[in-house]
């Protein structure tokens, strides 16, 4: 794995290290390679005693409150609402739906309403470790939002 970094208007890249800090394999993080062996071991170290300080995935962080996450969209009130027509998914992408709707529901991050104005699919697509992704297909919504009149800045 390298990293890169542009210094004076070259790239340099640092070899970078897969230290594994967790029980499993997907609690890890990357260490450069040129670290000297006791600065590495005390980060190492450092990681591991105060590995609950970090979330691995959203699910690990119910207690973040929900106003300073919550936002609204800015539909224009002049569009009709839209219905998307239900897809029927096979047995398959429909265990991988109801898996991630479990998952944001223990972890509080999603609770069940009814709209019955607005109605979007789920879509279900492979990745490459073979797992399923699954997305909401939002496009009707996201055409009737207001354009934000503030744009992000270009960083370049």
């Amino acid at each position: 794995m390298l990293s890169t970094d542009v210094v004076e208007g070259r790239v340099e890249c640092e070899q970078l290290e897969k230290v594994i800090i967790g029980d499993d394999e997907e609690k890890f993080f990357q260490v450069i390679v040129q670290l000297p062996p006791r600065e590495k071991e005390e980060l190492v170290d450092f990681l591991r005693k105060n590995i609950d300080v970090f979330a691995w995935s959203i699910y690990e962080a119910p207690g973040v409150d929900p106003d300073f996450i919550c936002h609204h969209l800015n539909v224009n009130s002049f569009v009709v609402p839209k219905k998307q027509p239900p897809r029927r998914s096979s047995k398959e992408h429909s265990n991988a739906i109801k898996e991630e709707v479990l998952k944001f529901k223990r972890a509080g991050a999603i609770k069940e309403v009814f709209y019955l104005e607005w109605l979007a699919n789920m879509v279900v697509v492979k990745k490459k470790s073979g797992k399923w992704r699954v997305y909401v297909d939002f496009t009707d919504l996201n055409k009737t939002c207001l354009k934000d009149p503030f744009p992000l800045p270009r960083i370049d």
